[in-house]
């Protein structure tokens, strides 16, 4: 065998001379950086990623409301109110308005009884800014002697007006100016007191199915009656009122408004608004 053919030994032949302990340049700077990820850099990533997610919360939570703003939210439109701000929610079940279990409002008709629903809706016309008139759906007229101020009224005030004049005309022989002739025999009273209630039933029918209420009425089985039974005391999703009553005491409309003097503006309404009026 010539020396170019000489036996060329296997690395394992030669295994006791290599120091398999010691480690190779590029081993160690893989180990240090390991290290370094372990002790700094995977803390520092976790920071920097929880840094960003509390960033983001807040930048998050202080963004207006879709709803505040009367924006779209998702496939629906919330128009704007500037009572959407005092908008808050609660559960409530509702009294069933039978015997056991009725609603301080049916006592027999009293001045007390009037007092009580004329608590509900004594904030009923309003003043707001023209900030907040600016973003109304609907034009609306500016306040003669109170500059920068416009009339309002919220329609959940308009609806109990509407259910109080419809209470009364039910109880005619109580309140006598709110009769409503059968006939066509109408003395004035009689004739505004049918027209006003025809308008308010029909503009309450409008209201309930706008504001459709999807919470559910069930039937529960009842051992005595042998049957299923319908229960209406059942969960409600309801704004609180009170909330909104507050809202609105805060802008009650103090002095007489007169509708006979106009005021010109420069407020815009865009033209699916203007449709809408």
């Amino acid at each position: 065998m010539s020396k170019d053919q000489e036996y060329q030994p296997l690395i394992s032949d030669t295994l006791e001379e290599v120091d398999v302990d010691a480690p190779s340049p590029q081993s160690t700077r893989i180990c240090r950086f390991s290290t370094w990820v372990m002790h700094s850099g995977l803390p520092a990533l976790v920071a920097i990623e929880t840094i960003s997610l509390v960033i983001l919360v807040a930048v998050f939570l202080q963004r207006p409301s879709q709803a505040a703003c009367g924006m779209p939210l998702g496939s629906q439109k919330v128009l704007y109110s500037p009572a959407l701000s005092a908008v808050e929610h609660e559960v409530q079940v509702y009294h069933l308005g039978f015997p056991g279990d009725l609603s301080p409002f049916q006592m027999h008709s009293s001045p007390e009884l009037d007092q009580m629903w004329s608590d509900l809706y004594n904030c009923e016309i309003l003043q707001i800014t023209k900030e907040e008139a600016t973003h109304l759906p609907n034009k609306t007229h500016a306040i003669p002697g109170d500059p920068g101020h416009y009339i309002a009224e919220l329609d959940v005030f308009h609806n109990l007006h509407c259910l109080n004049r419809v209470r009364m005309a039910l109880d005619s022989d109580y309140y006598s100016d709110w009769r409503i002739s059968t006939s066509n025999n109408y003395i004035p009273t009689q004739k505004s007191a049918a027209g006003h209630v025809a308008h308010c039933i029909d503009w309450l029918r409008q209201s309930i199915m706008c504001h459709a209420d999807t919470s559910v009425i069930v039937w529960q089985w009842d051992a005595r009656a042998n049957a299923s039974l319908v229960k209406g005391n059942v969960a409600h999703t309801c704004r609180k009122f009170d909330k909104i009553t507050e809202w609105a005491k805060q802008r009650v409309l103090v002095n007489a408004y007169d509708p006979t003097v106009h005021i010109k503006d420069d407020i815009v309404v865009p033209i699916l608004h203007q449709e809408m009026s």
